[in-house]
């Protein structure tokens, strides 16, 4: 017989695959456009950031450099401005010649990190960089003098600690403000320079800034070289690591590996040369002489520390930015005049 309700039971069991089907569809539409509008915030967040400047990007390995920069500059000064590389005991030459080695090698990265983001001419960071040296150097000769440091402080003293561009101890400073001021000229030029111009520029640069003083054993005061002249070609130079990377420089094994031989050629070129002095003298130069910035083992040495770094892949870090971020207030205190 005929039971009661059967075909609704009927209609019942045949509807709900069907009802499971469409939420199974719904759920997978869900997600899809979920995924579709991650997708797309991804997209944006790394359009926004990309479409900013070169020099407003954070990028962490090259805030790392800067503070392993900073640390070779305040090893060099330690070793420069102290006793240790004088000192008879042989274990302390060395090791504080390893130290001094890399000062300048800290300073050559530093002005090709200003390259290598084609930063272009912000008078509000020059009158910046400008009165933080003033401040620096003013207030910390106010420092020695009233809180009982330094007992020779005049009022010659504080004329001289003021006049930054003329009679600065600063000299990184003078150099890289002059650079920062024909940056209106430079930076464009730079920019638009195809990789052939670029390339023969910094060829024909590298030897009359490097390899002819190097051969030479040219004082860095002669003819060929002079402190503003270089930081242009290291603008320049750091502008086309930026522009024109190719497997070589992009190769960080190879990078770190010329760094290291560099700076060992340095430091034992140092020891060497203090044990027989004699010898520099005959040509005029000094036993420290391949540490000076523009050699060609400077130089070489400069450039594999910096492309090491800049080819890592490191996130900007907040505590990374605010070491890299405070190492130019570190220059500025641990080189000023009266204490180093």
């Amino acid at each position: 017989g005929h039971r009661p309700g059967a075909e609704f039971e009927a209609a019942q069991a045949s509807t709900f695959p069907l009802l499971l089907d469409l939420s199974l569809n719904s759920a997978l539409e869900n997600n899809a456009v979920k995924n579709i509008k991650r997708e797309k915030y991804r997209m944006n967040k790394a359009v926004q950031k990309n479409a900013l400047p070169a020099e407003k990007r954070r990028e962490g390995q090259i805030e790392l450099l800067r503070v392993v920069c900073m640390l070779l500059i305040l090893a060099h000064h330690l070793a420069w401005h102290g006793s240790a590389m004088r000192s008879p005991h042989r274990v302390n030459q060395v090791l504080s010649t390893f130290l001094f080695a890399g000062g300048m090698t800290g300073v050559n990265c530093f002005v090709m990190i200003t390259g290598y983001f084609l930063a272009p001419f912000k008078a509000k960071r020059f009158f910046a960089t400008l009165l933080q040296t003033v401040f620096y150097s003013v207030g910390l000769t106010l420092l020695a003098k009233y809180a009982g440091w330094r007992n020779d402080v005049t009022g010659e003293t504080f004329w001289n600690a003021a006049q930054i561009i003329t009679r600065s101890p600063y000299w990184f400073v003078v150099m890289y403000l002059g650079l920062t001021a024909v940056l209106p000229l430079l930076q464009p030029a730079v920019k638009n320079m195809g990789r052939n111009a670029h390339l023969w520029v910094l060829i024909l640069s590298a030897v009359y800034l490097s390899v002819i003083p190097t051969v030479t054993f040219q004082n860095p005061s002669s003819q060929f070289f002079h402190q503003f002249t270089w930081f242009l070609f290291l603008y320049v130079l750091g502008a086309y690591f930026r522009k024109f990377p190719d497997r070589i420089t992009r190769c960080v094994p190879l990078q770190g590996g010329l760094f290291l031989i560099m700076i060992t050629f340095i430091a034992l070129s140092c020891l060497w040369g203090n044990d027989h002095q004699e010898l520099f003298q005959r040509v005029g130069s000094r036993q420290n002489f391949f540490a000076d910035k523009n050699t060609v083992p400077q130089l070489l040495a400069s450039c594999g520390l910096f492309l090491f770094f800049a080819n890592l892949r490191i996130k900007p870090y907040k505590g990374l930015a605010l070491l890299s971020g405070s190492s130019f207030g570190v220059y500025l205190i641990h080189d000023h005049a009266l204490i180093r």
